[in-house]
């Protein structure tokens, strides 16, 4: 019976270690890195090592920064009173991408989940409340996803900064551009009615 070479199998391993990468892709990307040339893979892994040895966190929103303050926080152009709070650094990358937020962005860095031992104390949450306190915050637009633990941690907050006097919004859920409502699912149905407006 073949066996692969222990290289190459921990290679697989550490690839299937990532989020979202079964054991198939992982072998997959594996191949195709080592049947490139050997130029390309040390490319990959000196960006890998360089990323790690620069990125460090802002320290005003938790977002990834090669400065300890990064190019949103700093920019004179960002609204300073809107600040979109999102679970992890990569949730900022699509309000960016499509130009939508003016203002800038705080990272919790996860959402409650006390089954998994998740609390309150172990997100940025203290950091966010000091945050609206020092900057004079007018708006917080709570991003979080639509999970239960993202629902109890939007909450959670709320319940947080209800005598703050901040504006809390969140983002409206419904039913995605071209969907047929027979496919949508109970609970997208209920939020899409809940949170309907007026044409």
């Amino acid at each position: 019976m073949y066996s692969s070479p222990p290289a190459l199998e921990k290679l697989v391993q550490e690839f299937s270690k990532l989020p979202g990468i079964g054991r198939k892709t992982a072998r997959r990307l594996v191949f195709h890195l080592i049947s490139g040339d050997r130029e390309k893979m040390e490319n990959l892994a000196n960006a890998l090592v360089e990323a790690k040895n620069k990125l460090v966190r802002c320290h005003l929103c938790y977002g990834f920064s090669e400065s300890e303050v990064c190019q949103i926080c700093a920019s004179p152009g960002r609204d300073k009173e809107i600040l979109c709070v999102v679970e992890r650094a990569s949730d900022i990358l699509p309000f960016e991408n499509s130009g939508i937020h003016k203002g800038t962005y705080f990272v919790l860095g996860g959402v409650l989940s006390p089954l998994d031992g998740i609390k309150p104390e172990a997100l940025h949450i203290p950091e966010l409340i000091r945050r609206i306190e020092q900057e004079g915050i007018k708006e917080l637009i709570l991003a979080l996803g639509s999970s239960p633990e993202a629902e109890s941690t939007a909450l959670y907050i709320d319940r947080v900064l209800a005598n703050s006097g901040v504006r809390r919004t969140r983002l409206a859920r419904g039913i995605p551009v071209g969907s047929d409502l027979e496919f949508i699912d109970d609970i997208t149905m209920l939020r899409a009615f809940e949170e309907r407006v007026k044409l």
